[in-house]
């Protein structure tokens, strides 16, 4: 059985484990190893991670079963819209109702919330389609650079 808690700097490795992970798997077919690499050293370091963590700003809750890590996100909340960062569940428990826990926690977290946004990759269907399940709706595309590369991020919101 899974749980969810808030991540603790405890859970770093880990949670960059998961990351890496998801990320290769996600994203590995149309980015290149090397911009892997430097998210993975960049966005998705230790030190990165930490700071995360310990912001008050940030909700950070990870789900972990027999110990693991194997679903987290990330979100805050400026004015009355949730900004959902990060939703990544481990491949292998993908499709256990690991996201839409970590999704429904979130929203819960921030009751004052009117709508949540996120954005998802235009060659993430898997992704898309998750959050398209849940009632999210595309409201616009735009590109963004993720180190030399650019794909084509889909702005999407709920209303709550």
């Amino acid at each position: 059985m899974f749980q969810i808690f808030q991540a603790q700097l405890s859970d770093v490795i880990s949670i960059q484990q998961l990351l890496k992970e998801t990320w290769a798997d996600t994203y590995g077919d149309h980015l290149s190893q090397t911009t892997l690499d430097e998210v993975y050293k960049k966005w998705q370091s230790v030190e990165f991670l930490s700071k995360q963590i310990e912001n008050s700003q940030f909700y950070f809750p990870v789900v972990k079963e027999n110990g693991e890590v194997i679903g987290l996100s990330t979100a805050h909340m400026p004015e009355d819209t949730i900004m959902m960062f990060r939703l990544y569940v481990s491949p292998p428990h993908q499709h256990r109702g690991i996201g839409t826990l970590l999704l429904d926690d979130v929203t819960a977290h921030f009751p004052k919330a009117k709508k949540i946004q996120l954005h998802v990759e235009e060659l993430n269907p898997k992704g898309q389609a998750f959050y398209k399940k849940h009632g999210f709706k595309e409201i616009k595309r735009e590109p963004e650079k993720v180190v030399n590369e650019v794909i084509e991020q889909i702005l999407m919101e709920k209303e709550l």
